[in-house]
Order: C-alpha cells, then structure tokens, then sequence
C-alpha cells in the first residue's frame, strides 16, 4: 500500500513537471513557470493593451501590481478598462517612473509568480541584477519582453513569449500573422526602389529643446526599413542624441517626422509640445504641428516648405502595435509607391479585431503650406 501511494505521488510529480513551461525570453535567459500564471505583476502600464490583446475578456485577471500606470501613455484607453473592468482601478503600485523608484519588498509582498519586465524601458531592466537576484531568490519568475529598444527584432518574440506565459497561443499566433503581412509589404516594396530620401525622425518635438533625433533604437531603424535614410544615423551614438538647428538646416532633410508625445491637455493649455493621441480632433493636430513649425529655422527646411513635414503619436515606439507607425514612416517617405496603404485604417482594424476597446483621437497629421 505504501509503495502504491509513493508510486502515485511519484506520477503526479513527473505529471506537474512536464506541464512546466521552459521559456526564453528576450534577454536570451531561459526560465521556467508553472501555469497557469494567476498572478504577475507588469512593469509599465503602457503594456496592458497587449494583455488586452491575448486576453480581450479578462485583461487585467491575476494583475496583482504596476510601476506605472496605463493613463500616462494612454488616458483614453485607461478611461475605457475602468468602465468596462473595475477592479483595475485597484491594482496596487510598486513604484513610480523609473526603475530607481521600484520597491523589491512591495512585489515580493503582492506575491507573483511572475513579473513581465521590458528589457530596457523606463522599469527594471536585465541589467538590473540586484532586482533579478532578490525576486528569483523569492521563487518570483521574471520575464523581459522588448518592444522599445529594438523593436524590429524583438516585437514578435515577445508577443510569443507572452502568448505561452498566459495559454494564449492562438492569438498571439493571430495577431503576429497580422503583423507580419504588413511588415512583408513594406519591406517587398521598398527592395525594389533606387532611391532614399533623406528623413529626420525627431522625438518629442515641443517637449526639449532642438532637436532630439531617434537613429540606432526605438522607431529609428523603421526609417530605413521604410526606405529612408535616417540622417542621425551617421551622427548619433546611441539610440537618441540632440542635434542642433543649424544640423537640420545644413542635411536639409525631405522628409521631417516628429513622435508627438503632447497630449489633450497640453494642447488645450497652449502647451509647446506637438499633441496626438485621445480627444485629439485631426484640426487641433494640424494646428499643434503647425504652431511647433512655426518656430525660427523649421521654415527653412525642404520638409517643410514641401509640405512633408508629419507627425506621428509617439507611443507607436514601446507598443506592439509599432506596424502602425512603419507603414505611416513608409507613406510619407513614398507616398505614390504607398498610395494603397492606409496606417490610420490598419490602427482602426487592430481594435476591431484585438482589442476590447474602442479607438478614440487622432494618431497622426501633416502640415499644411506656409505660404
């Protein structure tokens, strides 16, 4: 009798074993859960929407704490999960705006079993060895996804990756197919064109002062994979750097983006920096472009003069919907070449399709002639 109940809980041993789950995450570190994962906690609220997007029923279920909350990157959609789930009102915070302000204790406290971490955003990082060290000592899994740092690479493993930590396979599967057919016609068309106009991609135009470029990092490869030539490439050393007017003015780029990172509020107050996003109208974008253009030496450049000069939420860069922002980089820079491909329709179907929310604003916008 003995050796039949050390045989069963033998079996049942070997049985829970082979259900763990060994996955790789985007740091190329290797971990093990065991599902189902009912409780975790998530770095930056920005991520929700992708939960959303695995799970559109319950996307917040088994959410036990943040650093940062949805509202600061999307008030809108923020608004909307609160209506339709209120316990995500609830969901307890263990830090602020950065990974300095991260409190170890508290998510140990909320007892995960795991935590979704981007590998280098504004939260613990996979440099961040003293948090790693101390949440696994705890029996806390920890994952890191990337959709900032090198989203071309990394954007579909961690929609993967996410998909089997929650069972959601089928549609993560659903949405990378999505993804991917878009991705496919831009680089198809653009392989086979001569020419690379020359694009400055600048970030938070409004917000600091002139003139941040994106280049080896966050939305600045799209550029290239748009067919562009990205002209803080030659010059940046890192993901971002500022350069000055007088660089613009001498590059003389055809085609100037800026990532919009002002919101409703700020445009409402007569704030500086370019607005998009929830409650935006596409006049009140035009004319927060345009007002920000105004500024001495903006005037001079061929973008603008030519009226290719756009801007474009800056959001789209840590988000798995970051497909957006490369057709829209693709349009501007080939317009007649991309004359069939829509960004604004691609956003509206992402919701349609994915998500259980409703999309509300304005997402991207054009200046007008200066003449």
């Amino acid at each position: 009798m003995i050796a039949k109940r050390i045989l069963l809980i033998a079996c049942i041993i070997v049985t829970a074993r082979a259900q763990a789950l060994e996955l790789t995450d985007v740091a190329g570190r290797t971990v093990t859960l065991e599902p189902p994962v009912t409780r975790f906690v998530l770095s930056e609220g920005r991520y929700i929407p992708l939960l959303a997007l695995l799970r559109p029923q319950a996307p917040v279920e088994g959410l036990v704490g943040l650093m940062t909350p949805l509202g600061l990157t999307h008030p809108g959609i923020e608004a909307q999960l609160f209506r339709q789930f209120p316990d995500a009102r609830n969901i307890p915070r263990f830090g602020q705006r950065g990974a300095d302000s991260v409190s170890i204790e508290r998510i140990i406290e909320l007892r995960p079993q795991v935590a979704i971490f981007g590998l280098h955003d504004h939260g613990p990082g996979a440099r961040n060895e003293t948090v790693l060290r101390h949440l696994e000592a705890a029996g806390i899994t920890v994952v890191f996804v990337d959709f900032r740092i090198d989203p071309l690479n990394h954007t579909v493993p961690s929609i993967r990756l996410l998909g089997r930590v929650f069972g959601a396979e089928a549609r993560a599967d659903e949405y990378v197919a999505f993804h991917e057919s878009r991705v496919d016609t831009v680089t198809r068309r653009v392989a086979a064109l001569p020419d690379r106009p020359k694009v400055f991609l600048q970030a938070h135009p409004g917000r600091f002062e002139c003139c941040f470029g994106m280049a080896d990092g966050m939305l600045g490869p799209f550029i290239g994979v748009a067919g562009g030539e990205n002209i803080a490439d030659a010059v940046s050393p890192g993901p971002t750097a500022q350069h000055s007017m007088e660089y613009l003015l001498a590059e003389n780029p055809d085609v100037w983006i800026g990532t919009a990172s002002g919101q409703l509020h700020e445009y409402e107050a007569g704030g500086d920096p370019v607005a998009l996003g929830e409650g935006m109208t596409p006049a009140m974008a035009t004319r927060s472009l345009m007002r920000f253009l105004d500024q001495p030496g903006f005037g001079a450049l061929r973008a603008v003069r030519d009226q290719r000069a756009h801007a474009i939420w800056h959001n789209f860069y840590n988000s798995p919907f970051n497909v957006v922002a490369l057709q829209a980089f693709a349009k501007w820079i080939y317009p007649a070449t991309f004359g069939d491909v829509d960004p604004r329709f691609t956003f509206q179907e992402i919701f349609d399709r994915f998500l259980p929310f409703e999309l509300e604003g304005t997402y991207f916008s054009t200046a007008g002639s200066r003449r």
